[in-house]
């Protein structure tokens, strides 16, 4: 019997900022990319042929999230404003980071959070931010997403280990959890996410069908 497949879109983010400031704009969409957060940077995802002003507006339309990366360059650009102030009228989820200064104009009712030199800990706090949306529910499925697809053994680890950080989860969201370890191999044969999912399945065994505990368990002997 064949488990269900369960589909989750990548949840998509659209980075506002300066073309001076375009190297942390790049560690910023990096360390987004590794909870399976799609970032949009235009210096990188725009073609040098295509109409960059319409796959901005579309890009602006199609995004859930918002992230301003907010310096004294970025209140020189010709667009960055023009961003914003679309994407407030759009009632777009806005997480600032502030570099120089805090977020001002139409954004400045918004949290932001200030940059650290580890870039990796400012996009926990975002994500932070975040949680007291609805909309965190889908960057749940789309990190859940991005983990069943994992196509090397350290990536499986890697990911894993970011899990826990999504709690709580929903009985659907654990079952495809559980249904990625079992299908895909470069997780099942993965040291530390055999560890992870191990513990994972123990906390959450109430949410998991017998059908797929027996699965699992099967799986997991073939390893020991």
């Amino acid at each position: 019997m064949e488990i269900e497949e369960l589909e989750f879109k990548l949840i998509q983010v659209f980075l506002s900022y300066s073309s001076k400031d375009k190297e942390i704009a790049g560690q910023v969409k990096e360390n987004l990319e590794k909870y399976g957060i799609e970032a949009f940077l235009a210096h990188e995802d725009i073609e040098v042929s295509e109409d960059w002003k319409e796959i901005i507006i579309k890009k602006l339309e199609d995004c859930e999230i918002f992230i301003p990366i907010i310096s004294d360059n970025f209140k020189e650009s010709d667009w960055t404003d023009q961003e914003s102030g679309i994407a407030f009228a759009k009632n777009k989820i806005i997480a600032p980071i502030y570099i120089d200064k805090p977020p001002y104009g139409f954004i400045g009712k918004f949290q932001g959070e200030k940059l650290f030199s580890n870039v990796s800990t400012t996009c926990e706090k975002i994500l932070e931010t975040i949680k007291k949306y609805p909309v965190y529910d889908r960057i749940r499925d789309s990190f859940i997403a991005f983990f069943a697809k994992s196509d090397k053994y350290l990536e499986a680890n890697e990911r894993a280990q970011l899990i826990e950080g999504f709690e709580p989860f929903s009985e659907k969201q654990v079952k495809e959890i559980v249904s990625s370890f079992i299908e895909n191999p470069q997780i099942t044969g993965a040291f530390v996410a055999q560890a992870t999912i191990e513990d994972f399945v123990k906390k959450h065994s109430t949410k998991i069908s017998p059908h797929l505990l027996r699965l699992y368990r099967r799986k997991m002997r073939a390893y020991k």
